[in-house]
């Protein structure tokens, strides 16, 4: 049993953090003991994997589909997560091909401007 402070602590995120990813359902809302709100550890290891999800670019309410289709299944969508975390990976190596293109044009950029004005 841990109040939010703990949570907080244990997970990383704020206590505001924290009661947007309740609102938004993406963490059960927990049990009350008078006005304070109750987490277990299973809450912490939520919330660090929606951390984690957010770090690497992942919106919350991406991440809020799967742990709908989880709630509805009981079990954790792994083939729908597998197929958006190999879509991110594409997008961003695109993104890093883009890059270095960009990259390259700008240094024959520099070369050409030298050799013409140098």
């Amino acid at each position: 049993m841990m109040y939010i402070g703990k949570l907080a602590k244990l997970s990383g995120a704020t206590p505001k953090a924290i009661r947007l990813y309740e609102a938004m359902g993406l963490i059960p809302v927990p049990d009350r003991r008078g006005k304070y709100r109750v987490y277990t550890d299973k809450d912490v290891a939520l919330v660090h994997m929606i951390r984690r999800g957010q770090a690497v670019g992942f919106g919350l309410e991406e991440m809020k589909k799967l742990i709908e289709l989880k709630a509805k299944t009981d079990r954790f969508p792994l083939a729908i997560a597998n197929e958006l975390i190999s879509r991110k990976r594409e997008k961003l190596r695109n993104d890093m091909d883009r890059i270095m293109l960009l990259d390259q044009q700008l240094a024959d950029l520099h070369e050409e401007i030298n050799r013409t004005f140098g």
